[in-house]
């Protein structure tokens, strides 16, 4: 009995030995598996995940290189055309360098056609144009002294030993027939209508992508008329039609100097009445030229006509109402700086 009883004691004290080591019903071993298996499913999941994340990835940069691939091929099937085009005349292709360069020849030649030369003249003349520039005088300072010359010639003061107050009498006298001779030749005025495609969207001063595209290409027109009439200044006049605005409260006295200094953009402004709406439209164009290196030197003045002023320059009676495509434009004109009062900041002339 006793033996027995020395047995189930051993055995008793082996099977409390062994339940020490149990998790959850689970030994130690088996509870260590169940965690390394639920880690490798967790890692499992992670690696799915990046997986998708890679292959959507993957996804797109394939989409792009397609997008790439097409405009590479759209690029090469036009210059194909161009060539094919050009070829017949020119016995050969016409590669990128030299095509931008007929592009900047073709411009060239519409600025000299708008100032009312020919190529030839110009060509011939160019020795002359040379001279003038290098001594710093404009067009209107040679034209007077043509005239001045001309008459000094005709009374004889030009080669026959006259003495410098001889001239200078000369040059009194011939004064008023030269001013009074001939009609001053003024700058012409760019017009950007709505009726060309320079759109406003209604009661906006924001340009569309298009409008921004065409200031770019007309900024080298700009310049050369300011250039060819010796000006400094580039005003920038915002015109509407006679539609009433709504009315509401205005920021522009506050917004105007942020806009222009590109702090803010133009779409910020809230004009209340078409005088307002006018100059912030003349603002946002001013701020695309101002960016336009044709323009360097030149100060930009944004200017508004609101609504009282009809193509032509005539005043609006008030009749007029509705919507007027004709009467929503920019205007852009060139004129000489006043010097009378210059009360300018340090900073750049560009505004």
């Amino acid at each position: 009995m006793g033996q027995v009883s020395d047995g189930g004691t051993s055995v008793a004290f082996e099977r409390k030995g062994y339940g020490r080591g149990l998790i959850l019903g689970l030994t130690m071993a088996e509870t260590m598996l169940l965690l390394v298996f639920c880690l490798l499913l967790a890692a499992g999941a992670i690696i799915h995940k990046k997986e998708q994340e890679a292959a959507e990835a993957q996804k797109i940069v394939q989409s792009v290189e397609e997008k790439v691939r097409k405009l590479d091929d759209e690029n090469k099937r036009l210059l194909a055309q161009l060539n094919a085009l050009i070829k017949p005349a020119t016995g050969g292709n016409v590669p990128d360098q030299e095509w931008r360069e007929l592009v900047l020849a073709k411009e060239a030649v519409e600025t000299i056609k708008k100032a009312g030369l020919t190529v030839q003249e110009v060509a011939k003349n160019a020795r002359v144009t040379k001279i003038l520039t290098d001594n710093h005088v404009d067009p209107a300072q040679a034209n007077v002294m043509i005239e001045h010359m001309k008459v000094l010639k005709e009374f004889g003061y030009v080669g026959a030993g006259k003495t410098s107050n001889d001239l200078s009498e000369a040059l009194k006298k011939a004064e008023q027939p030269v001013m009074a001779a001939k009609p001053h030749d003024w700058p012409p005025i760019i017009s950007l209508s709505e009726l060309d495609g320079y759109n406003f969207d209604t009661g906006s001063a924001e340009l569309s992508g298009r409008f921004k595209t065409k200031l770019r290409d007309l900024s080298k027109t700009i310049a050369g008329i300011a250039t060819s009439y010796g000006v400094d200044v580039i005003e920038v006049i915002g015109h509407t039609d006679e539609q009433a605005m709504s009315g509401e409260s205005s920021n522009m006295d506050k917004g105007l100097q942020s806009v222009l200094a590109g702090k803010i953009e133009v779409g910020s402004l809230r004009p209340a009445d078409n005088a307002g709406l006018g100059l912030a439209r003349a603002i946002s164009v001013t701020r695309v030229l101002s960016e336009m290196h044709d323009l360097d030197g030149f100060t930009i003045l944004p200017m508004s006509g609101g609504q009282l002023i009809l193509p032509g320059d005539h005043l609006t009676n008030g009749a007029q109402t509705g919507n007027v495509k004709a009467r929503r434009r920019i205007e852009i004109r060139v004129r000489q700086r006043s010097h009378e009062t210059d009360l300018a900041p340090a900073q750049g002339s560009k505004s």
